[in-house]
């Protein structure tokens, strides 16, 4: 075995007794804030350019509606979105979903780029997922599903996420 194989495997091996988690490589997360309303967090990604956003439900009580934003042609950035309130800068383009009570699921959607190639991030829940939600706490999905993790750790720096695939 070489040295350099050893190394590594001594290394893998301390964090796995450590038990070092590494940082989500969601590209966004919802958070509850204290009045109850959803917070969606987006990862620091250098360069990124958001261009659409929006929620929608997929039925339950409200039916399908959505909550759509844009950045227009120009995008921007977009660290967190108040869900339901339309940041400056970004206009409201389909409006009938209002809030997050009734549906049997929501999904967010945020559509961007870095440097021209397309960095999409997709988060689903259920509105007991969220309203289970603690300080600290915020849901992402992580290989198609939706978990929760702390807010510290979803915002930990993770230049994979930020690589268009």
């Amino acid at each position: 075995m070489n040295v350099w194989r050893a190394a590594a495997m001594v290394a893998f091996t301390a964090l796995a007794v450590v038990g070092c988690t590494p940082a989500p490589r969601a590209l966004i997360a919802v958070e509850r804030t204290e009045s109850g309303h959803a917070r969606v967090l987006t990862a620091g990604c250098p360069e990124y350019v958001a261009l659409q956003f929006s929620v929608s439900s997929s039925g339950g009580s409200v039916g399908h509606k959505r909550w759509a934003i844009s950045s227009g042609a120009m995008g921007g950035p977009l660290d967190t979105v108040d869900v339901f309130s339309t940041p400056s800068g970004w206009r409201a383009y389909r409006s009938d979903l209002s809030d997050l009570k009734g549906g049997s699921e929501y999904t967010v959607a945020m559509n961007g780029a870095v440097r021209g190639r397309g960095l999409d991030g997709h988060l689903s829940f259920a509105p007991d997922q969220f309203e289970a939600l603690k300080a600290g706490e915020v849901l992402v999905t992580e290989d198609g599903e939706t978990e929760v993790v702390s807010r510290s750790d979803f915002l930990k720096k993770d230049d994979r996420r930020c690589a268009p695939g």
